[in-house]
């Protein structure tokens, strides 16, 4: 099963995804957290240097396409839970409508680069961007893309791509994570079967 969180940065889908990974291991489930940038190499070149938005979109539909290949690919056909902090829509989200690249352009480059991997089940964590901002800034490590107006398109266009995928679920990011962790828990026993969890 391979689940995914996504949302503005500091929205909570960190610490949520992570929340999420600890109760299933708990329950006897095998799960795994993984997150995008998913190489460390790519993940230094982007936030460090100036790029292009073009540049940067090659560069994360790149690294998609190792993390796929070397973990998410392999650890779905062992049997694992394969819980993701960010996909696709973080890319069609941030440089499509965040920094303006053609979005059909994104998809057709993402369609032949990563081929049909796509969540069962995605969830979107909306929160204002101020609000996401006053998190952010009390971790004091901001990054470029971390500014008002960026996010506020960020968001937007995170809320339009949910109208169009399939299996995606919108939480208000402002709860409290436990309340969060619950209603996650809640949807995921009503969609899938994996997660009618039985006591031990």
């Amino acid at each position: 099963m391979f689940i995914v969180f996504e949302g503005i940065d500091g929205s909570g889908k960190t610490t949520l995804s992570r929340k999420l990974q600890n109760f299933l291991l708990l329950r006897g489930i095998k799960a795994i957290w993984t997150k995008e940038p998913y190489t460390a190499y790519i993940r230094e070149i982007v936030i460090n240097n100036k790029l292009s938005a073009w540049e940067e979109t090659l560069l994360f539909i790149t690294d998609r396409s190792i993390h796929v290949r070397e973990l998410i690919g392999p650890k779905l056909e062992k049997g694992f839970t394969v819980i993701c902090d960010r996909f696709y829509l973080s890319t069609f989200a941030y440089q499509g409508f965040g920094k303006g690249i053609p979005l059909e352009d994104i998809k057709k480059i993402h369609r032949t680069v990563i081929d049909e991997v796509k969540p069962d089940i995605t969830f979107l964590l909306d929160i204002e961007p101020y609000k996401a901002l006053e998190r952010i800034k009390s971790r004091g490590n901001f990054s470029k893309f971390e500014k008002l107006n960026f996010l506020q398109k960020v968001r937007e266009g995170f809320l339009e791509l949910a109208k169009e995928e399939t299996n995606t679920f919108i939480l208000n990011g402002e709860k409290n994570i436990y309340q969060l962790l619950g209603e996650v828990l809640e949807i995921l026993s009503k969609k899938i079967e994996i997660f009618h969890l039985k006591e031990k």
